[in-house]
């Protein structure tokens, strides 16, 4: 996770931007075997950390239309509000599982694009308001920002995943 939060609009987008570029670059030099044939020991490959990603990204999505995030995901309501992540995690796995790469690789580039659309125009005051009042899923007790509900869904969440690829495509070879 991260190791500091953003503070302004400017380090947020910088930030969000970084860790796409690295996580793009690492991808485009992995063949499709990389990508679909390695397999961790839950048995998630690259594709399925692809997947995941455009699922929690498409979930902030959601937060901006204000529809359930759990919606997004895929999952239960009550899972979503369980905040168990590797249950709500794997259920997300196994429902993406059979979506072909080319379409996975091209679906997170398209919901990256869209998130971003609905960032950029944000203000310091939008990004630094609270979510814990926004519906319909969003516990008062939860203490994030818009600005690290954004954090912790893209350049946070890119780079732990980009590291967790980067070691299970090493671990393949």
């Amino acid at each position: 996770m991260a190791d500091r939060t953003m503070t302004t609009k400017p380090e947020l987008l910088s930030e969000i931007n970084t860790s796409w570029a690295a996580l793009n670059s690492y991808l485009g030099h992995l063949s499709s075997a990389q990508m679909t044939g390695i397999y961790d020991g839950r048995g998630w490959t690259v594709k399925d950390h692809i997947s995941h990603l455009t699922a929690w990204e498409q979930s902030v999505i959601f937060f901006f239309q204000g529809k359930p995030r759990y919606e997004a995901l895929g999952i239960e309501e009550s899972l979503f509000a369980s905040g168990s992540f590797d249950e709500q995690n794997e259920v997300i796995r196994k429902q993406r599982e059979r979506v072909p790469l080319p379409e996975v690789i091209s679906q997170l580039q398209r919901t990256h694009v869209d998130l971003m659309d609905l960032v950029h125009p944000l203000t310091e005051a939008d990004l630094n308001r609270p979510i814990r009042n926004d519906p319909p899923d969003t516990p008062a007790s939860d203490q994030r920002t818009v600005m690290s509900l954004i954090q912790g869904d893209t350049a946070d969440h890119f780079s732990e995943h980009l590291a967790w690829i980067e070691s299970l495509v090493e671990t393949g070879r």
